[in-house]
């Protein structure tokens, strides 16, 4: 079998060991579908993950985009929008202090999207994930390719969308040349597979230019990020620019990195507060900063005593605001975590 993510031939003996041969990069095939090129009707955060030089990346708030390391920090496209990488980057680390394929780097402007949940935990064995990314889509339909059988890729890449099983065997740690990262599995399955491991409604498998894009996962509610799409695993002989069924995909884990990417979100300076004013209200926002901050009034500057506000937190446009009624008294506002 061949392992392979983007840009990089490198590999641990471990793993070279155990899969085979050498790396490349692969991005979202949906075995039911060659359309899904437009948002998920589920409402998985599709606005968040942007282009990066034909690659992929996810806007996590507070100006902050994480993304794999091979892909690299550079301006991102969000939503159509261009977004200018302002210089200042990081990269994660494993717990033993060395460096992980995965990157965060910050924006010189912020985007007018929400911040998002981060997963505090690791997806559970066979539950779905959806994966977003730039790249090729299935450009065929189902075609055989003497022992395998999959699709080719689209002529060209697109942003695109599929959904698959979390693998049954937990998570796991490779190495593509970038370092040691943590994170799970998802198994492209074909279609007459039955039970618990049968194929997910859209059946995904990453394809070239999904490296740095999303897996989100649904908690019932809230749409979480789950994983960063880091590297794919094919089969001996497979041909080029094709996925087929046995395939694997590799995700890091955001709840194995998620103290380091809280703590440079809580690093972040305090906002700046904007306020607009009608007849009867006033809007108080700041920007989403992927932080939760409390709303203190007072009725001066002063005042060592200032009390939360009790009206409720909503988000709009990148910002989170709050509505309050006008009077005819001074109030000040403020920020606290």
């Amino acid at each position: 079998m061949n392992f392979s993510c983007k840009r990089s031939s490198a590999l641990l003996l471990a793993i070279a060991a155990l899969w085979g041969r050498g790396f490349d990069a692969f991005a979202v095939v949906d075995a039911n579908s060659a359309s899904n090129t437009s948002a998920p009707t589920d409402g998985a955060p599709w606005n968040n993950v942007g282009e990066i030089g034909g690659a992929s990346g996810v806007y996590i708030g507070g100006g902050w985009v994480l993304t794999a390391a091979h892909v690299g920090a550079a301006n991102i496209n969000l939503d159509n929008a261009l977004f200018t990488y302002d210089g200042t980057s990081l990269r994660l680390t494993n717990s033993d202090g060395t460096q992980t394929d995965l990157v965060l780097f910050h924006l010189a402007s912020f985007p007018p999207l929400p911040s998002l949940p981060l997963a505090s935990t690791t997806p559970g064995p066979l539950s779905q994930v959806d994966m977003i990314g730039f790249g090729h889509f299935a450009g065929s339909t189902q075609t055989n390719f003497g022992l395998y059988s999959g699709f080719y890729f689209s002529a060209s890449g697109a942003k695109s969308w599929g959904n698959n099983k979390v693998n049954v065997g937990g998570n796991t740690t490779w190495n593509i040349g970038f370092g040691n990262i943590t994170g799970f599995v998802t198994d492209f399955t074909s279609p007459g597979t039955l039970g618990p491991t049968s194929q997910s409604s859209d059946e995904a498998q990453l394809a070239a230019g999904d490296s740095g894009g999303g897996a989100f996962q649904n908690t019932g509610s809230v749409w979480q990020l789950a994983g960063i799409l880091d590297a794919e695993q094919n089969q001996v002989n497979q041909p080029a620019s094709t996925a087929v069924y046995g395939d694997k995909s590799y995700m890091a884990d955001i709840a194995t990195y998620r103290s380091q990417i809280v703590a440079v979100l809580n690093a972040s300076p305090v906002p700046g507060l904007t306020i607009s004013a009608t007849a009867t209200n006033a809007l108080i926002c700041w920007p989403d900063m992927g932080v939760n901050y409390n709303l203190e009034a007072s009725s001066s500057r002063n005042n060592p005593n200032w009390s939360a506000v009790s009206a409720n937190q909503f988000s709009t446009n990148g910002q989170i605001c709050v509505t309050l009624p006008t009077t005819n008294v001074a109030r000040f506002f403020r920020l606290q975590r």
